[in-house]
């Protein structure tokens, strides 16, 4: 009845409720900026039309760095470190993941940031940014079960709200182990660009592999390792420089001091990371039920490699960048059940991926990836080499030309009709003048003609004569 009741309402409805319209105000500096549509509903047509063209745009301002008439250093973003805070912030993200007809896009952004993120170490913060421009930084250290018991715990587990992420493999980890919540729902951009790759427009070259097709070697984009931010970057953003190094990461102790509350430096990374994660999530188009369902369910496949585990090596078989085997869903979310575990990896996997010694028990247990990985080593990480794009030049058009056949055929008739007029003339002042006007006669018709064949006729005709 809630949802009714906000669809019905002429103006969007505010957290008080359907017949308010408090929704705060956005300064031009917040971190992303969503649309909204005017104050008329109109037919069920036009609001069709509206919701597509809104998931289509895509209109976000991204932060910007403070000018000087700002007052905080970071407009649109606030921190919350007490109990009331966290209230009042999962008020406005529950209003905004309700379902409207004016929302730009059902997406919600989440980074977490400490050290060493995992069942052996912590999380320090976690930032959450909605489509109306707000950012909130909650301090998990200062807050503890505060923050998970007002609604954090809730978000976190909810499987059917969009959290856009990158590369939370140990997050879900460390979430499980260290506080007893089973992190769900989210689009890890790191998985999903494996799969689009070579789809979606890059600013740099992709590395490309020889493989054979139907017995002819082709150069296909290279699908084995994943990248990591600053290669990102490279290839998907245009600007570059825009973006700081997110890759930086900052100690521990940094992560865990709290003498004047959240450090600076915490803080901008967060935002930064924020920023990277909205610009590397524009390149990408959600919408479609049958795509998104395929992204969500290799997220989850992925996120769940180190969370599944027992025991954790901690070594180059675990963490490493290489493309992980039975995790994307191409064309459908059916996937080959693990039977056998990797001795290396610590991986369930299928028996395919073991050769017939393994599986009689005479060689140790090795995966492909993994042999792979003993014999080859790890890639080392090139930066790619941006693409100098040049302007194209317009064509000037070239005039049209007859053929030399055409030419050569009008250069004849001509030679034709001068030989029958010379011809003519001189038979003229031999003959009499009844057989001039005959002559004339004959030479007018083979001019109307004009063709090759009656000129050489008329020829034979005046020799004979003469």
């Amino acid at each position: 009845n809630e949802y009714k009741s906000y669809l019905s309402t002429t103006m969007d409805p505010g957290p008080g409720g359907p017949n308010t319209a408090t929704t705060p105000s956005l300064d031009t500096g917040s971190v992303i900026t969503g649309t909204r549509s005017g104050t008329s509903r109109g037919s069920r047509k036009s609001r069709r039309s509206k919701l597509i063209k809104s998931k289509v745009d895509k209109h976000m301002v991204i932060f910007d760095p403070p000018g000087e008439d700002d007052e905080s250093e970071y407009p649109g973003v606030t921190i919350v470190e007490d109990e009331e805070g966290v209230i009042e912030a999962f008020k406005k993200i529950n209003y905004y993941m309700a379902p409207r007809m004016s929302q730009a896009t059902r997406e919600i952004f989440v980074s977490f940031g400490g050290s060493n993120m995992s069942r052996q170490g912590f999380i320090s913060l976690i930032a959450i940014t909605d489509g109306f421009g707000i950012t909130h930084i909650f301090d998990v250290i200062t807050l503890e079960d505060a923050l998970w018991d007002n609604g954090m715990k809730d978000f976190l587990e909810i499987a059917y709200n969009e959290k856009v992420v990158f590369n939370t493999r140990g997050v879900k980890d460390c979430l499980f182990n260290c506080h007893g919540i089973t992190y769900k729902g989210m689009f890890d951009l790191r998985i999903i660009e494996v799969m689009e790759r070579g789809k979606i427009k890059t600013y740099a070259r992709l590395p490309h592999e020889q493989a054979v097709k139907g017995g002819i070697s082709k150069q296909i984009v290279s699908k084995k390792y994943l990248f990591t931010e600053d290669e990102m970057i490279s290839y998907y953003v245009k600007d570059a420089s825009s973006l700081r190094s997110v890759g930086s990461e900052l100690d521990e102790k940094v992560w865990r001091s709290r003498k004047n509350g959240v450090d600076d430096k915490c803080i901008k990374w967060m935002v930064e990371y924020q920023k990277f994660i909205i610009t590397l999530w524009k390149n990408f188009k959600f919408g479609d039920e049958k795509k998104d369902l395929l992204y969500w369910i290799s997220s989850e496949i992925y996120n769940a490699m180190f969370f599944d585990k027992e025991v954790r090596t901690y070594d180059v078989y675990e963490e490493n960048d290489c493309t992980p085997q039975n995790v994307c869903c191409y064309l459908t979310t059916d996937q080959p059940l693990g039977g056998v575990r990797c001795e290396m990896c610590m991986r369930m996997l299928p028996a395919s991926e073991f050769t017939k010694e393994m599986l009689l028990k005479k060689v140790p247990m090795g995966c492909r990836l993994c042999k792979l990985i003993e014999v080859d080593g790890i890639k080392v990480s090139k930066p790619p080499v941006r693409i100098a794009r040049k302007k194209k030049k317009k064509k000037k058009k070239k005039k049209k030309t007859k053929s030399k056949e055409k030419k050569v055929r009008i250069e004849g008739e001509e030679d034709e009709s001068s030989s029958s007029s010379s011809s003519s003339s001189s038979s003229s002042s031999s003959d009499d003048d009844d057989t001039k006007s005959k002559k004339s006669g004959k030479s007018g018709k083979s001019g109307k003609s004009g063709k090759s064949g009656k000129s050489g006729i008329l020829k034979k005709n005046e020799t004979n004569k003469k």
